[in-house]
C-alpha cells in the first residue's frame, strides 16, 4: 500500500462574514411594569453592602439567571461583565459601578414601556429573557469537594482547625485589580494567623493556595469577589504484578536521532537508570524543586514514560529490541506520598512545569496521566486545573494529552455479578463521567479500550473467572462524556487493559494477562511491569501525537490534533456493543476512535487528507479549491465517492 503524501487545500483569496441568526432566541412575553418592577426589587436588594471585612474592598458580584443566551457585548452596554456561567443558564457578572446605573438607565427606560408607534418597551429582549437577578451567597462559594466531605456551610467550618484549600477569585478582566484583591485577602488571612503558600494571576484565572483557620474561611466565603474556596486535587493510581524478561533478551537500546521530537510527562518521577529509557532522556526534573529529585518512588511515571516513549511495548519484546524515534523528559509533580505539593497550587505547577520544557527544549508534546477521582463532571465551569491546561495549550502551541480517569464500579447489594450484567451500561452513568483535568476543551482526553485478544489467567472453560470485557471493547473502568457544552470527551480511545470477575470473591479483580505493559520502576529485578487504566491509555495516544509531529515538525497543535482524530476509526467491537444502548453511547466512550499513525501522516491511492493552516476571524468563513481528478467528472457513467 504507497504511502503518498497529504495535498494541501488551496484558499480562494475570498473572506466572507458568517449569516447571524437573529439575537436572544424565543423572547419570552412579559408584563413590562410586572416584570420590571420585581427587577427593580431584586437590583435593590443586590445593591445592599455585603457585611464590611476589614481591610478587604467590596466588589459588586451580581448572578443573572436568564431564559435565553446574552452576548457579552449586551452585557458590556449594560454596564456588566461576565466572568463566569454555568450548564443551566446562570450568569455570574461582575460590575465596576458600584450603583450599576447603566443598567438602571436601562430598567428605567423599560419600565416605562414602549415608545409611540413601537409594539415592545425598550431592550426588552434583554430584560424578559432574565429570569433571578442577585447576590451569591456563601454557601454558593463552598466548593464540590468540601460538599462532598460534609461541608455544605459555614457552620461545618470548624474555628480552630487548619485547612489546606485552594481559594479562586472572580477575575474582572484586569489583573492588575486581581492582583490587589488578592493582596488584599493575604493581609486578612495573615492577620488571622493563616498563610498564603501560593498565588497564580493568568489572563482569566485568580487562585490561592491558603492554610487558614476555619473562623477565618467563614469570613472570606462572605466576600464577593470570592469564586470558590475548595480543596486542593488529588490523585490516586495503583501498580499491578511485574512480567519477567531480562535485559538479555533484548538488543542495546540506541540514543533517538537528534532531530527527534520531545514528548514530556507530568507524573510522579522517572528512573532515569532504566536501560531502556535511558538513553533517550533529555532532562527530569520536579517541579517544584522542593520535591527533591525527579526520581519516581511509586512506579506509574516510569510506566507511563515507557508507553509515551515506545507506545507499544509488546513489539519490542516481541521484536527483541527497542528503537526510540522520540526524546523524552520527565516533570515530577507529585511528592512522596504521590499527592500534589501542598504549598504549591496546581495551576503553578502545570505551568512551571510546561513553560520549562517548552522553552528550554522545544519539548510540544506533554502527557498528564493524573485526574481527581472525586470530581466526576457533571456540568458547569471548567476546574482551575483544566482551565490552565486549556490556556498553557493555545499560549504555547502545545498538545496536552490527558486520561479520562478510571472509575471503581460499586454493584447494587447482593449483587456483585452486576461487575458483568451490568457492563457496559454502568459506564455512562453519572458517577463513571470523565473527571478533572480532563474536561478541558483544547486538552486530548483518552479513554481505555481493551486488547484485541482477550486473555485469561486460566482455562477459558474455567466459569470461575470472566473477563468482563470482550476485545476491542471499552475497558469496565473508563470513564465517559460528554464534556462542557456537550462536547466530544474523551475525542480518542487506546488500550488501558481489561477486567476479571472472580465468580467465587464476587467481585472484579485484574490480572497481569489483562493489564498493559510498560517499564519497570524496579528494572534490576523486572525490565516490565503490567498494570491497567486511562493512565496507561493516555501515554498512547501522546506517543502518536509526537510521530506525527516527527513527520510535520512545523505543524501546529491545532494540526497534530487535527490529524490524530481524522485517522481515528471507533472499532466495530464497540460499535456492535454500544449502539444499542442508545445513540449518544459511541461518542461518549469512544469519541473518534484509536488514531492511526500512518493515516495521520500519508494519503493512499484511494483516501486523500486534504490540510490548510490558515487564521479565520470571528464569525466570518473561508473558500477553499478542492481538485478533483478529472476522471470524475469526465467519464461517463456512475462515479462512486469512498
Amino acid at each position: 500500500m504507497p504511502n503518498l503524501p497529504h495535498l494541501s487545500l488551496k484558499r480562494v483569496e475570498h473572506e466572507a462574514p458568517r449569516r447571524k441568526k437573529p439575537g436572544y432566541g424565543r423572547i419570552p412575553n412579559k408584563d413590562f411594569q410586572q416584570h420590571g418592577s420585581k427587577i427593580q426589587t431584586q437590583v435593590s436588594k443586590t445593591l445592599q453592602p455585603s457585611p464590611s471585612i476589614a481591610g478587604i474592598n467590596p466588589a459588586l458580584i451580581v448572578r443573572l439567571k436568564i431564559t435565553n443566551p446574552i452576548d457579552e457585548e449586551t452585557l458590556n452596554r449594560f454596564g456588566l461583565q461576565l466572568v463566569g456561567k454555568s450548564d443551566d443558564q446562570t450568569l455570574v457578572l461582575f460590575s465596576s459601578d458600584q450603583q450599576m446605573v447603566e443598567f438602571n438607565d436601562r430598567l428605567e427606560s423599560y419600565l416605562k414601556g414602549p415608545d409611540v408607534g413601537k409594539k415592545n418597551a425598550p431592550y426588552h429582549g434583554v430584560f424578559n429573557n432574565i429570569e433571578e437577578l442577585g447576590k451569591l451567597r456563601p454557601e454558593d462559594r463552598i466548593g464540590r469537594l468540601l460538599k462532598e466531605e460534609g461541608i455544605t456551610n459555614l457552620n461545618h467550618f470548624v474555628d480552630n482547625t487548619l485547612y489546606v484549600l485552594d481559594l479562586e477569585l472572580w477575575h474582572t478582566g484586569d489583573s492588575n485589580d486581581c492582583t490587589a484583591r488578592l493582596t488584599e485577602i493575604r493581609t486578612f488571612i495573615e492577620a488571622n494567623n493563616g498563610r498564603i503558600t501560593d498565588t497564580y494571576v493568568g489572563s482569566s484565572l485568580v487562585l490561592a493556595r491558603i492554610k487558614s483557620s476555619g473562623a477565618a474561611i467563614k469570613q472570606l466565603l462572605h466576600i464577593d469577589s470570592v469564586c470558590v474556596v475548595d480543596l486542593p486535587p488529588k490523585v490516586f493510581f495503583r501498580m499491578g504484578e511485574m512480567l519477567r524478561t531480562t535485559l538479555s533478551d533484548l538488543a542495546d537500546t540506541p540514543a533517538p536521532p537528534q532531530t527527534a521530537q520531545g514528548i514530556c510527562t507530568l507524573d510522579s518521577g522517572i528512573n532515569s537508570g532504566h536501560p531502556l529509557l535511558g538513553p533517550a532522556i533529555g532532562e527530569a526534573t520536579a517541579v517544584p524543586a522542593h520535591l527533591g529529585d525527579a526520581s519516581d518512588a511509586n512506579g506509574h511515571g516510569t510506566m507511563v514514560a515507557g508507553l509515551a516513549l515506545y507506545g507499544n511495548l509488546q513489539n519490542g519484546i516481541d521484536s527483541g529490541g527497542f528503537i526510540p524515534e522520540l526524546r523524552l523528559f520527565s516533570a515530577r509533580v507529585l511528592n512522596a506520598n504521590n499527592e500534589f505539593d501542598d504549598e504549591s497550587l496546581i495551576t503553578s505547577q502545570m505551568r512551571n512545569a510546561i513553560e520549562y520544557f517548552k522553552n528550554t527544549y522545544g519539548c510540544r508534546i506533554f502527557n498528564a496521566s493524573l485526574g481527581d477521582p472525586r470530581m466526576p463532571f457533571n456540568g458547569g465551569k471548567l476546574s482551575p486545573w483544566a482551565s490552565i491546561l486549556d490556556h498553557l495549550s493555545r499560549e504555547l502551541d502545545i498538545v496536552i494529552v490527558v486520561s479520562a480517569g478510571n472509575y471503581e464500579h460499586e454493584p447494587p447489594a447482593n449483587n456483585s455479578d452486576h461487575h458483568v450484567t451490568g457492563y457496559p451500561k454502568y459506564l455512562l452513568d453519572a458517577p463513571a463521567k470523565i473527571i478533572e483535568p480532563a474536561t478541558g476543551c483544547i486538552v486530548l482526553t483518552v479513554g481505555a479500550i481493551t486488547s484485541p485478544v482477550v486473555t485469561c489467567p486460566v482455562s477459558p472453560d474455567d466459569v470461575d473467572l470472566k473477563p468482563i470485557a470482550q476485545g476491542s471493547q471499552p475497558s469496565p473502568f473508563t470513564r465517559s462524556g460528554p464534556g462542557i457544552g456537550g462536547s466530544i470527551k474523551p475525542e480518542l480511545v487506546e488500550v488501558g487493559g481489561n477486567l476479571i470477575y472472580h465468580g467465587t470473591l464476587r467481585r472484579s479483580r485484574n490480572f497481569p494477562e489483562t493489564d498493559v505493559v510498560s517499564t519497570s520502576l524496579n528494572y534490576i529485578e523486572n525490565l516490565f511491569q503490567t498494570s491497567r487504566g486511562t493512565s496507561f491509555a493516555a501515554p498512547i495516544i501522546a506517543n502518536k501525537a509526537a510521530r506525527i509531529l516527527n513527520a510535520f515538525p512545523e505543524a501546529t497543535a491545532n494540526l497534530v490534533r487535527a490529524l490524530l482524530v481524522s485517522a481515528a476509526e471507533v472499532p466495530t467491537e464497540c460499535r456492535t456493543l454500544l449502539s444499542p444502548i442508545g445513540s449518544s453511547a459511541v461518542r461518549e466512550l469512544c469519541g473518534y476512535g484509536v488514531p492511526s499513525v500512518d493515516k495521520a501522516v500519508n494519503s493512499d491511492t484511494n483516501r486523500v487528507l486534504l490540510y490548510s493552516e490558515n487564521a479565520l476571524p470571528f464569525d466570518c468563513f473561508h473558500v477553499y479549491e478542492v481538485p478533483i481528478p478529472s476522471e470524475i467528472y469526465q467519464v461517463q457513467g456512475k462515479v462512486k465517492l469512498m
